[in-house]
């Protein structure tokens, strides 16, 4: 119990070390993740895109690099951590309270708070902090060191790609962070949902399973308000909830919940507990 009550007063808090949050829309109504946020003692600030008539021929997925980029400029005069998440994410009840899961001294940690179809790398540190690997941007921290090199990145994509055609950046951007040095960390639970439809040019893509559609295969706490995708209804929220947790457990039991890298050797004994911590993720309540 005393060690328990040591932790307590020694962990960091998300409240603690996030300066700004960015809510990045284009046309959604965001009042409800705004309120949420600031009740949870956040600053927000709402960033809408003015997009020229050239970048209004760019796919949908090109208008949100775009969008992230200008948040990632932004990010590079906050002295502390940005938060930066899309307007379909819907935070956890208490997530001012949520501990920070990621190194404060590895001045190139950053981390999800929200994962798709997260895998996890390694356990580093006294801390037992878990790097991951995952994609979507739904909801992600960072500090003015890791955004110059996201800033890096989309110099890199304007170059080698068309932004009038669909391309998966989020998936590239971890890729070529890590590779500058950045290293991306995931809570044990997420810490909101992705509570909005899929993007229909995901729908395009025949490799992506269920046409991009992702959603927590497991919640910190219950959310401050019902997900787009509930459409009102409790039940169905349920039901997508259920699909999820079955989805999480699916990717354990195959294997996918471990990503093996040249970068971590992994033992018999960092897998076995590298897997106890993937059936912790899944067996608690809430879902």
């Amino acid at each position: 119990m005393m060690w328990k009550t040591r932790r307590l007063e020694n962990r960091r808090l998300l409240r603690d070390v996030i300066d700004r949050v960015i809510v990045l829309a284009y046309r959604e109504e965001v009042s409800r993740l705004v309120s949420s946020l600031a009740g949870e003692g956040f600053k927000i600030d709402v960033l809408r895109p003015n997009y020229t008539t050239e970048e209004m021929t760019y796919s949908k997925n090109s208008r949100t690099l775009l969008n992230h980029r200008n948040a990632w400029q932004k990010a590079i005069d906050v002295n502390g951590y940005t938060l930066i998440c899309e307007a379909d994410f819907v935070p956890c009840r208490g997530i001012g309270d949520f501990e920070v899961f990621w190194p404060l001294e590895n001045p190139r940690a950053w981390g999800y708070l929200y994962q798709g179809s997260p895998r996890l790398l390694a356990i580093v540190g006294p801390q037992q902090f878990l790097r991951g690997r995952t994609a979507p941007l739904v909801c992600y921290v960072v500090n003015r060191n890791v955004a110059s090199l996201m800033l890096k990145f989309f110099d890199y994509e304007k170059e080698a790609c068309d932004f009038r055609s669909y391309f998966m950046f989020d998936v590239n951007l971890q890729r070529y962070i890590t590779v500058l040095g950045a290293e991306a960390f995931i809570p044990l639970y997420h810490y909101g949902e992705h509570g909005g439809l899929p993007n229909p040019e995901h729908a395009m893509l025949s490799f992506l399973s269920n046409k991009g559609q992702h959603r927590a295969d497991n919640l910190m706490s219950s959310l401050h308000f019902l997900p787009t995708y509930a459409n009102g209804n409790y039940w169905s929220f349920i039901r997508v909830r259920l699909g999820a947790h079955l989805l999480g457990f699916a990717r354990l039991v195959t294997g996918r919940w471990i990503s093996r890298t040249n970068v971590y050797r992994l033992s018999p004994l960092d897998m076995l507990k590298m897997y106890l911590i993937g059936v912790r993720r899944l067996i608690s309540l809430p879902l």
